[in-house]
């Protein structure tokens, strides 16, 4: 069934309004008709099956008859802050990020980030979130994952609360599964951890020692040099399956 996000204010009682891109959707892409099914979030976690009852690309106007809490939601918030990197490929992370269940997004410029990374014009950052919101509607999320603008990681590392982890190509010891047991051992139960990756060119002793000075733990992948948006979905998918929030 289709899902879509839509505004608090798009339900009122038991009748649904979809307007602009989700109506536009329904009619001329799905060739939705009334009687139809679709569901519909507000992004509160909660989820609305609704019946189509007129439809129009200006407006579709639906009635709830089922609600409750979506499944699709993590157990644990995953704050993901990815170094800027070429255009498709951070996009490439925003998505399939989403779809793994991160739960926010912050770019982060490095000493070693793209040379335009901190000239992204606000129409740059609107794709960003309508790709995350897609997303989040693909894989049965009940939330929108937060999008944030681009920070220094100074400032990112100097932020974050929590736990938290930096994949660097020159680490040899700490491997992932031991840092998340010692995360463990050291919370309870932890529902928040943030991970930091670094762009293309890979991140400065400078930087690595600033992160392990606020308790952000350096981590080794194995033995392969991973990319930087490769590097990022290893990491959450671990952090997942660690967590229990891949099926087992």
């Amino acid at each position: 069934m289709h899902r879509f996000f839509v505004s608090p204010q798009s339900i009122s009682g038991s009748r649904v309004s979809l307007v602009g891109g989700a109506a536009s959707k329904i009619t001329r892409v799905l060739r939705g008709r009334p009687g139809d099914n679709v569901i519909v979030l507000d992004g509160s976690s909660l989820e609305y099956r609704v019946v189509l009852r007129s439809v129009s690309t200006e407006q579709v106007i639906g009635d709830v008859v089922e609600s409750g809490i979506c499944e699709g939601e993590p157990g644990i918030a995953i704050t993901l802050y990815q170094a800027i990197i070429k255009g498709d490929k951070f996009e490439y992370v925003l998505q399939k990020g989403t779809e793994l269940g991160v739960s926010s997004f912050v770019p982060i410029i490095c000493e070693r980030s793209i040379p335009n990374a901190r000239k992204w014009s606000d129409g740059r950052y609107e794709r960003w979130r309508t790709i995350v919101r897609e997303a989040a509607e693909q894989s049965g999320r009940g939330r929108v994952p937060h999008v944030g603008t681009a920070i220094e990681l100074r400032e990112a590392i100097k932020s974050h609360a929590g736990p938290g982890m930096i994949p660097w190509e020159m680490e040899r010891d700490n491997s992932i599964r031991h840092a998340l047991g010692r995360i463990k051992e050291q919370v309870t139960t932890p529902d928040r951890i943030g991970i930091f990756i670094g762009p293309e060119g890979g991140l400065t002793l400078e930087e690595v020692d600033l992160a392990r000075a606020e308790s952000i733990v350096p981590i080794t992948l194995g033995q392969r040099i991973l990319r930087a948006e490769t590097a990022s979905l290893a990491v959450v998918s671990t952090v997942m399956y660690e967590w229990g929030e891949m099926g087992g």
